[in-house]
């Protein structure tokens, strides 16, 4: 019994700092809001940065970026917009914010070309999120638990040929659809790219220091990681161009 206690206690009193913690980092966002909207954006970013800890999404690395942008920060600023899109990958404002952002760095490299069937399949399949495709499945679910029962004690032949064919087509929409919650999933959170933090990186051959510089990239320049090895990254830039950096060098997106 008193084992119980105790852990019904710990449960409620780890439940009550979660809200608490929530309720502080929405206060911190609305703080955030009001010294941005009256142009004092690092008191603005002060209190982004006390709210990211409880908060996750598009709306405070949103902001965190605009804030970083406004003090010239720029780097920081293109970490948080594509942070951002992790979220929306199709969210106008935070692609047009981070074209300007990205009009201001150093390094302008040639993205490889994209048809646009490649576009349209990748805001289809990131548009809605995880938890926008897993609500979508829980429908799926039901109906074909529900088309299901009309084939088992529908009344009539055509019933019941509805019931299972409808209930067939269905689960391959289920099936599709978690597909798609999954890769959602792994676009959100999976480290697949970075951004260079240091004025002037050299990027290598193979993953050590004293191997040969294959190029240069600097601060701001998005990179693609491919493979890690030991406290190396090897990455790819949008031209194509690949190599090794050193992992203190970038920072996750």
């Amino acid at each position: 019994m008193k084992k119980l206690i105790v852990f019904c206690s710990a449960f409620l009193i780890s439940v009550l700092a979660i809200g608490q913690s929530l309720d502080y980092a929405r206060d911190q966002f609305s703080l955030g809001n009001e010294a941005y909207m009256k142009g004092d954006y690092e008191t603005a970013l002060n209190h982004y940065l006390e709210a990211e800890p409880s908060t996750e999404g598009l709306g405070i690395n949103y902001n965190l970026g605009n804030a970083y942008f406004k003090l010239g920060e720029i780097p920081e600023s293109i970490l948080h917009y594509e942070r951002a899109l992790r979220f929306d990958p199709s969210n106008e404002d935070v692609q047009y914010n981070l074209s300007i952002a990205n009009d201001l760095i150093v390094d302008k490299i040639e993205v490889l070309p994209k048809s646009k069937l490649q576009i349209w399949w990748k805001t289809f399949r990131y548009s809605l999120g995880p938890d926008g495709w897993a609500e979508i499945c829980i429908g799926l679910s039901l109906t074909s638990v529900l088309l299901f029962l009309l084939y088992y004690f529908g009344g009539s032949k055509a019933l019941r040929r509805f019931g299972f064919f409808g209930g067939l087509v269905t689960c391959l929409f289920l099936v599709l659809t978690y597909t798609l919650a999954q890769s959602a999933e792994n676009y959100r959170y999976a480290e697949k790219s970075a951004i260079v933090f240091t004025d002037k990186v050299d990027v290598k051959s193979e993953p050590r220091g004293g191997s040969v510089n294959v190029f240069v990239l600097h601060a701001g320049t998005k990179v693609d990681i491919l493979s890690q090895e030991g406290e190396w990254y090897e990455v790819e830039i949008g031209s194509g161009a690949q190599g090794w950096i050193y992992q203190d060098e970038l920072r996750l997106v």
